[in-house]
């Protein structure tokens, strides 16, 4: 099997070092596709077709990068990595913020739109209401399934590789003692 690919020495430093870099030059990718996707909105009232490049990339890129950490077992430990140093659990963490932010649209929506429609008192409370209502029952579930789902699913899988990781060690530790 090892006749098309030899087995190549890494040092780890020059590794380490490498990976760095990497880290550095995503984010600085990360940071002008931001930057362009808010100039080009901000400044040249862009919508949808010239800024989808840039969203794209953003997404796409946050997708692989999950998918990967999750298939690899890595994501587990970031996450307890994280929870070490920050006062709440990641999963908490993002059902507040889906929470928060299903909120603040509901509410922004609500207002706008009852101050904008509503021709009496009357009329304003209640298309607050409704609308507030409305609102919620469509951005709630879906900000909970953006920000909580994936989390949970590439948590699950990352244990899951970490548990199959773990057994192989053992079998071979059984193994090495026959």
């Amino acid at each position: 099997m090892k006749l098309w690919f030899k087995n190549k020495q890494f040092d780890e430093r020059v590794t380490t070092i490498q990976n760095k870099i990497y880290r550095e030059l995503y984010l600085i990718i990360v940071i002008i596709c931001g930057l362009s996707v808010v100039y080009k909105v901000s400044f040249e009232g862009s919508t949808g077709g010239s800024i989808m490049t840039e969203i794209l990339i953003l997404i796409i890129s946050g997708i692989f990068y999950l998918i990967r950490s999750s298939m690899l077992g890595i994501f587990t430990d970031e996450v307890d990595m994280y929870e070490r140093k920050s006062k709440w659990k990641v999963n908490t963490r993002n059902l507040v913020l889906s929470l928060l932010a299903g909120l603040a649209i509901s509410l922004t929506f609500a207002f706008v739109n009852s101050q904008k429609y509503a021709d009496t008192r009357e009329e304003t409370i209640y298309f607050f209401l409704s609308i507030f209502a409305g609102s919620m029952m469509i951005y709630l579930p879906f900000l909970i399934g953006v920000f909580v789902l994936p989390y949970a699913l590439a948590k699950y899988k990352s244990d899951r590789v970490n548990e199959r990781e773990l057994e192989d060690m053992e079998e071979d530790d059984e193994q090495d003692v026959r």
